[in-house]
């Protein structure tokens, strides 16, 4: 059961006195009114940020395969739509910044207060949807859904608003995939489909200007690719720069490979373009989907990047913090995980409660490095079959 923070006693109970608060709301609104078997309209609320809006993709296929004439409308933000817009999967995006998902200031009054959210509900419940499906397991997810007035409200039986919803799913087990919990809110709508991975659609146009701008750096198509980005959108994430620089100056010392380090829109990551040998971008969010999918590995923290490198076939070493790699690791069989296994504070969110965030510096360099010489390896003998190359790699420091 995909989740960013810690079960307590507290929480519980706080939930439950929510849960108690709320069920007035739900008189007379619980059972699904008016509906046709098969929606004509839906609403799918995915508002949170890239690792989410990738992890969703599986269930949009899905459901545009199961209902193919049916409007598919999308809650989410603007970087969502630069994602998901080139597979065809989503009619249409509504484009909104829901105040519970800021990285700061998140419970400031004034932020529900806006025009722009009363007016996004407004709007919303005038689209008169006949389903919404959410998989966060919020209580304020489903407030908005039953602000929104849908005729079916699909979403999990979990504490916190499970009242608002007409029909409610067992919660998912303790070890569901966030793929799996998307795609468990088809099982009203017509039956449970297999989990698959994510998988985006590069447009033509994005991949033909980033062969271009691999041309005019130098990059060399020849060599091994290996992509590294050393950035997270949340700091308890983020393993530390002097570590990825290791891994950085090891692979650069390796002949047949060519690094490239992808720094995030505000600079952070760009010491590592220091080191000589690498290749330094900041590319939009249209291209990196198409730079990461021509390279040969991505090495970086759990983010939204590894998400996407994962979703375009790219093989990914993703180092996993305070969030549980089984909720959220990329799925697909050329992809690893590294966590620190032994962590009972995890998961936590945006901030650590301990001296330090020991569920991320306890990830040592030797540990990746082992990692990634044996994806090295692997991607080595592929191209092997095609190409006469000699394995590549190195010592690993101890």
């Amino acid at each position: 059961m995909a989740q960013n923070w810690v079960v307590t006693w507290r929480k519980q109970v706080f939930l439950r006195v929510v849960d108690a608060l709320l069920w007035p709301l739900s008189l007379g609104r619980t059972a699904p009114r008016g509906v046709t078997r098969v929606p004509r309209k839906i609403l799918v609320l995915e508002f949170w940020h890239l690792g989410d809006a990738v992890l969703a993709e599986p269930f949009l296929r899905t459901l545009r395969q199961r209902f193919p004439a049916a409007e598919i409308a999308l809650l989410c933000k603007p970087a969502t739509r630069t994602l998901l817009e080139p597979s065809g999967l989503v009619d249409r995006f509504i484009i909104a910044d829901i105040p519970w998902t800021a990285f700061s200031g998140k419970y400031s009054p004034g932020r529900y207060r806006s025009a722009h959210f009363a007016g996004l509900v407004r709007r919303l419940r005038a689209e008169r949807f006949d389903v919404t499906l959410d998989a966060r397991m919020d209580v304020r997810s489903n407030l908005l859904t039953w602000s929104i007035g849908a005729r079916r409200r699909i979403g999990f039986d979990a504490a916190g608003g499970r009242s608002l919803l007409t029909d409610r799913l067992p919660p998912p087990s303790s070890t569901s995939h966030k793929v799996s919990d998307w795609l468990a809110l088809l099982e009203p709508l017509g039956g449970l489909p297999e989990t698959s991975p994510a998988s985006l659609t590069v447009p033509a146009a994005a991949r033909s200007r980033v062969r271009q701008q691999m041309q005019s750096l130098g990059v060399d198509e020849n060599r091994i690719v290996v992509a590294v980005h050393p950035s997270a959108r949340l700091a308890v994430r983020r393993w530390p720069l002097d570590r990825f620089r290791t891994i950085v100056e090891w692979l650069v010392a390796q002949e047949r490979i060519q690094v490239l380090v992808i720094e995030d829109p505000d600079g952070y990551g760009s010491e590592l373009a220091e080191v000589p040998g690498v290749i330094a971008l900041r590319p939009e969010l249209g291209e990196l989907v198409a730079w990461l999918e021509l390279c040969d590995m991505f090495i970086g923290n759990d983010s939204g990047p590894a998400h996407i490198a994962a979703a375009v076939g790219t093989p990914t070493i993703a180092i996993f913090g305070s969030a549980v790699s089984a909720w959220y690791r990329p799925l697909g069989p050329n992809h690893v995980v590294i966590q620190v296994d032994d962590m009972p504070c995890r998961p936590c969110f945006d901030h650590c409660t301990r001296s330090e965030n020991f569920c991320i510096t306890g990830i040592s360099v030797e540990r990746v490095l082992r990692e990634v010489d044996a994806s090295l390896a692997a991607i080595t003998a592929a191209r092997a079959l095609a190409v006469d190359l000699t394995p590549v790699g190195g010592d690993i420091p101890a």
